[in-house]
Parts: structure tokens; sequence; C-alpha cells
């Protein structure tokens, strides 16, 4: 390794799988999804709520994740189920509850 962080590609197809995981982390889940040109599936307007993206990643195929900006500022990606069809669905799956019942008006 050069020092630098490995690309998106070269941390997704490492032949270790922890291996993988730590260059995954280290890459950063927002990096790799820009790198690899996630298609945009649906975007809310409130960016706590999210966007819902769709890539093809290496040796895995096409699979969903929720961009999201939390109430620092700081961006996440998380892995939805191919089922998700918006960010607000999938904003409300990763707490459990329905579409109807995420209600963002308070966070802590």
């Amino acid at each position: 390794m050069t020092g630098k962080p490995p690309s998106a590609t070269e941390a997704l197809t490492w032949a270790n799988v922890e291996q993988r995981r730590a260059a995954a982390e280290i890459v950063g889940w927002a990096t790799i999804l820009d790198q690899l040109k996630a298609k945009v599936i649906d975007k809310d307007p409130d960016p706590q709520i999210g966007t819902l993206l769709e890539v093809d990643l290496p040796d895995a195929g096409k699979e969903r994740f929720l961009s999201i900006v939390c109430g620092t500022g700081r961006r996440f990606a998380l892995p939805m189920p191919r089922e998700i069809k918006t960010a607000r669905a999938g904003n409300a799956w990763s707490y459990g509850l329905s579409p109807e019942e995420l209600r963002p008006e308070v966070r802590t």
C-alpha cells in the first residue's frame, strides 16, 4: 500500500474479507457511493431523511443505500433492503417504523 486510502473498487475487492471490511470503513461508504457513481432512486428535501441510492458493487451486484446527514452535519450511508422505494421509507425502516409513523420533528 502507498500510504493513501484505497479506491472504492480496491476496498470492495480485497481478497481477505476482514481486510475488505476495514478498507471500506477507512474509505467510508459515502465516498464509496460517490466513487462508484451511485444512482439516485429518491431524494427527500430534508437531508436528515436522506437520499435513496442504488449502486453496482463489485462482486455483489446492485445494492441500495440511504445517504443521510446527521444532526452534527456528518454524512452516513445505511444499507437498505431492495424493496425500499423511497428515502422516507428507508429512514423509517431503519427505526422499525412505517413511513407514516416516522415523525422526525424532534431529533436528539
